[in-house]
């Protein structure tokens, strides 16, 4: 099966905003006969950790990658099924199966910024969870959104890639302009503006654990989501971000399939459960995160700030929407992204 559209991850870059000194608990191993899923460090990882810790004997074994396109090998060989992003690279037979990240994507700004149009001339950055971001999914949303706005980010902007946590700090410090990063990142950044004008609320925050430093007014004014219009079968605000894909190897095997619609099942039923209540399995979730993580560099949302992040309707999941249900739509607005529709296989597991 022949594949001319690079699928790579539009999942983007996860970060996110405040640093933390979260308790790293070390999580349950998984099950000897468990199935690999790679995910980067994004925020549609969320719910896959609350399922493993709702459930230690869920069949699923976590892979952690830097970035999607580290799942290429891992697919390949087998020793991943399936991945947790929207399309990835290499990979000949994977197919898309579910979605179930539908908002995330904001842009950080200082607080009289309202469009792309008010960025024109200026520095603007694209991070990475750990790297710099350049091709990564932040990056591809960005540059459309900006083409959304009749602008040329080659020449209408100038953009700079680097790792988020430095992305954000120069943001943060008024050396760039404006960032695009997904929530609770942008969450985080701009919380972290409010309370660096707040000494009292500062110093509640560093009783937690959380480092705020002096930060520039920030506000994420450019909501990515809004900017993609015309797409009537996606839900008002939201955009199809993330999901499972599976090989087509691993589908065609009656046990693994089976292990893997038991792990899309929990990871629906965690996502609902963390829409549901967020301030109860946030700091769980923060901590798997960590565990899983921490090596990679990649920094994680401290408990409070995902809780207040889904709260605030900035992080919204939903797993109720079936991919037959918006195919149209979907192959318009990845063709969109990446200048081509992927094939019919790709939205075709089995």
């Amino acid at each position: 099966m022949a594949h001319t559209l690079n699928r790579r991850a539009v999942a983007g870059a996860g970060l996110f905003g405040l640093a933390a000194c979260a308790r790293i608990e070390p999580a349950h191993a998984a099950p000897a006969d468990a199935i690999g899923v790679a995910s980067a460090p994004n925020p549609h990882v969320f719910p896959l950790l609350l399922a493993i810790a709702r459930d230690p004997q869920l069949p699923v074994r976590l892979i952690p990658i830097a970035e999607s396109r580290n799942a290429d090998a891992l697919l390949q060989s087998g020793e991943a099924a399936a991945m947790l992003a929207m399309m990835t690279g290499a990979v000949p037979d994977l197919a898309l199966h579910s979605l179930h990240f539908w908002r995330g994507f904001i842009q950080v700004a200082g607080e009289s910024v309202r469009s792309f149009a008010d960025l024109r001339g200026q520095r603007v950055i694209v991070s990475g969870p750990v790297g710099n971001g350049r091709g990564g999914g932040g990056d591809i949303i960005f540059q459309a959104a900006v083409r959304r706005a009749g602008l040329d980010p080659a020449t209408d902007l100038s953009v700079e890639y680097m790792p988020v946590s430095e992305g954000g700090a120069q943001v943060a410090a008024g050396t760039a302009a404006a960032i695009t990063i997904p929530s609770p990142g942008s969450t985080g950044l701009v919380a972290r503006a409010e309370m660096a004008r707040r000494p009292l609320m500062a110093a509640m925050a560093r009783m937690r654990g959380v480092e705020v430093g002096p930060s520039v007014p920030l506000a994420a004014h450019i909501d990515m989501q809004r900017i993609f219009t015309g797409f009537d079968t996606f839900p008002d605000g939201q955009l199809p971000l993330g999901g499972f894909a599976v090989t087509q190897r691993a589908y065609a095997n009656a046990e693994i399939r089976a292990k893997f619609e038991r792990v899309v099942n929990a990871y629906k039923d965690a996502a609902a459960l963390l829409m549901r209540e967020p301030d109860a399995h946030a700091d769980q979730v923060s901590s798997l995160f960590a565990h899983y993580y921490a090596a990679l560099g990649a920094g994680g949302p401290p408990g409070m700030l995902l809780s207040r992040s889904i709260e605030n309707g900035d992080l919204v999941y939903r797993g109720d929407i079936e991919v037959a249900a918006v195919r149209g739509d979907l192959g318009a607005w990845l063709a969109e992204l990446n200048g081509q529709a992927p094939d019919h296989a790709f939205f075709a597991p089995g």
